[in-house]
Order: structure tokens, then C-alpha cells, then sequence
């Protein structure tokens, strides 16, 4: 059994969230029945994405927009010694978006939109021929808590510098009540899971707080869009988690009621009822979302994030799937998640 310190919790988080993304991109766009029709059971190994993934061309391994952005992000925030703000966030998702085997195939409408944005200020609020004037900050997708991994991770056991960073990060490409919601949600639970002596159940319970809190915060500091709210739909999920069926009854209600799909209000709350059916095995969390179908990627990316500071590190399961994805990307997620703890413990010495 490897020893448990921040830094572990780190690359446990760094590795599930990796893992999520590259199995994900496998089983994205299938429901939930085709992927079981199609692999003939849920998908568990490392695979190639075939035609109906946004994924094709990757092998098995590499990783998409999810834990690119996530990797991108958190290499930034070290080059800024830690500190989140808004300057650096729009560096590293410049950044980002100038890899073309990431934004040319995998950027969201959101993130798309307001990459644009900020390469040309004056498309911010210009209209559609015969439209109201929408821009990118109007859209509720799921890209906001999909790369929000570095505002727990960098706030350990500190939920409101976690939500607010969250925040930060969330409004430079999705600047509404929705998305900040579910992205505080993320963060929260991401950054209590990274307590000493965490539980799956504290990581969710700070969850379901964040959500909260970044609704009541955006009202003040954001827009409201329309939208279900991700608090409502969390409540939702542990409402089929703690109802009647098996497992996997239950996990095909999560898919088909709570949604898997693009938006925050489907993504988010399908992953807070994921983990709840799982708090005692993470990798079957990150497992059974790569299985959820449709945005199957983001989902598991989410879970990863949520749970990986929950992973044994010497489980046989994890090192063969966390030695695929470092290979396939070129990734070193030791050192980075090393880098990571140290500048957070460099940070909470100096304001000692």
C-alpha cells in the first residue's frame, strides 16, 4: 500500500481524471444500450475510438479536450506560482487552443466561442443575422466543470477559496448561473476529497454545498440562463441511486432521466449519482461513467476529478491503466501532481 499524502491524492486525481477521458472518448456518442450491444459488455480496458467517437484518429490512451484542458490549466497555474487568476486561465486556454489535434477536434461551442472572443474582441456580442445578440458566456455546457480539477486541487480542504477559484476559471468561457453552479460542485468536492482524512460521502456532501453556493454567487456576480438547476438534478440523481432496481437499473435511469449529455445540469448531477453507487471503489466510479453513454468522456473526466484523491495507487487496475494514458500522451502526471503539492504547501507556508 503506497503512503497517503497530498501529493498522492494529486496524481490519483490527475490519473482517474486522464483515464476518465481517454476510456470515455471511446464510448462517447453511444447510449447506453449500444454499448453494451456494441462491445458486448461495458467497456473496462483501454480502447481505440472507432467511427462514432468524436475520437477517432486518437489511439487507445490519448486523451481529448477534458484532461487536456485540465493538464494545460494546471501547467499554467504553476508557472504562475500557483496563484488562479484570470489572466492566467485565458493564457493557458489560448494556449490550448492553439494545439490543433485539440481545439480543431474536440473544442465545445462555448469554449470555441469564446476562444474566438478573445482572439477577436469584437465578435463578444456580435449578432446573428436576424437574431438577438447571444454570446459565448449565454451557453450552459458541461466544459466548465470538465477542466475545473486545478481549483480543488490547488485549494486542498478549503472549500471557498476552491469555489472561488472555480469561478475564476469558469468565467473566462462560461460566464452564467448554470455553469458556475456545476463547476463549484467540482471543485468542492474535488478540493475535500483532498482532506487528510477524507470520505467519499464528505467529498459529496461539500459537492452538493458548492453547487449551492455558485448558484447563489452567480446570481450577484453572473447571468442567469435558462436551464434545469444542477442543485435540483443532483437531488434528482440520489433520489434514483437510493430508489428501487440493481445497479446497473439504476445507473441506466441516471442516463435516461438525469441526462448524460452536453449540458452542466445533465453532466454534473449524472456524476454525483455515479460515485454515489460507487463510494467504495473509484476506478469502478470512473468505470461505470465511461459506460453512461453520450458524453461519456466528460462525465468520466468529472468522476475522475471527484474521486481519483480516493484511488489506491498499487491497485494492479490503475497502474497498468495510468502507465497507458502517461505513454499515450507523453505525460509525466508523477512529476506534475508533485509540482502541484509542493507549490500549494510552498503557498500555505509562506501565508503562515
Amino acid at each position: 500500500m503506497i503512503e497517503v499524502n497530498l501529493n498522492t491524492k494529486i496524481q490519483g486525481i490527475l490519473g482517474l481524471a486522464a483515464i476518465g477521458d481517454a476510456m470515455g472518448a471511446v464510448t462517447e456518442n453511444m447510449s447506453f444500450d449500444q454499448i453494451r450491444t456494441h462491445f458486448g459488455q461495458p467497456v473496462t480496458t483501454m480502447e481505440k475510438p472507432g467511427k462514432t467517437a468524436f475520437a477517432l484518429g486518437n489511439e487507445a490512451g490519448q486523451v481529448t479536450d477534458d484532461f487536456s484542458q485540465i493538464y494545460f490549466l494546471s501547467k499554467a497555474i504553476l508557472r504562475n506560482k500557483g496563484v488562479i487568476d484570470r489572466d492566467i486561465v485565458v493564457k493557458a486556454i489560448l494556449d490550448w487552443s492553439e494545439v490543433p489535434w485539440y481545439f480543431d477536434r474536440f473544442a465545445g461551442p462555448t469554449t470555441r466561442s469564446a476562444v474566438a472572443m478573445y482572439k477577436d474582441p469584437s465578435l463578444k456580442m456580435k449578432p446573428l443575422p436576424g437574431a438577438a445578440t447571444v454570446d459565448y458566456a449565454s451557453k450552459a455546457t458541461n466544459g466548465a466543470a470538465m477542466k475545473i480539477a486545478p481549483a480543488g486541487i490547488l485549494n486542498p480542504d478549503n472549500l471557498k477559496q476552491a469555489i472561488d477559484s472555480a469561478i475564476t476559471i469558469t468565467q473566462v468561457t462560461h460566464d452564467n448561473s448554470l455553469a458556475i453552479s456545476g463547476a463549484c460542485a467540482v471543485a468542492a468536492a474535488t478540493s475535500a476529497s483532498l482532506a487528510p482524512h477524507a470520505t467519499v460521502d464528505e467529498a459529496l456532501s461539500a459537492g452538493l454545498y458548492g453547487a449551492i453556493r455558485g448558484e447563489t454567487k452567480a446570481q450577484v456576480i453572473s447571468r442567469e440562463v435558462a436551464g434545469p438547476s444542477v442543485v435540483e438534478r443532483i437531488q434528482l440523481a440520489y433520489n434514483i441511486v437510493d430508489g428501487f432496481g440493481t445497479k446497473d437499473e439504476k445507473l441506466r435511469r441516471l442516463s435516461q432521466v438525469v441526462g448524460s449529455g452536453l449540458h452542466i445540469s445533465e453532466a454534473v448531477p449524472c456524476a454525483f449519482g455515479i460515485i454515489a453507487l460507487n463510494k467504495e471503489d473509484a476506478l469502478q466510479a470512473v468505470i461505470d461513467a465511461v459506460n453512461i453513454g453520450y458524453d461519456t468522456d466528460t462525465i468520466a473526466t468529472i468522476v475522475g476529478s471527484m474521486v481519483g484523491a480516493f484511488i489506491d495507487l498499487s491497485d494492479k487496475r490503475f497502474i497498468s491503466l495510468f502507465d497507458t494514458v502517461q505513454a499515450a500522451n507523453d505525460y509525466n502526471l508523477v512529476e506534475l501532481a508533485n509540482s502541484l503539492a509542493n507549490v500549494v504547501e510552498d503557498n500555505e507556508g509562506n501565508q503562515r
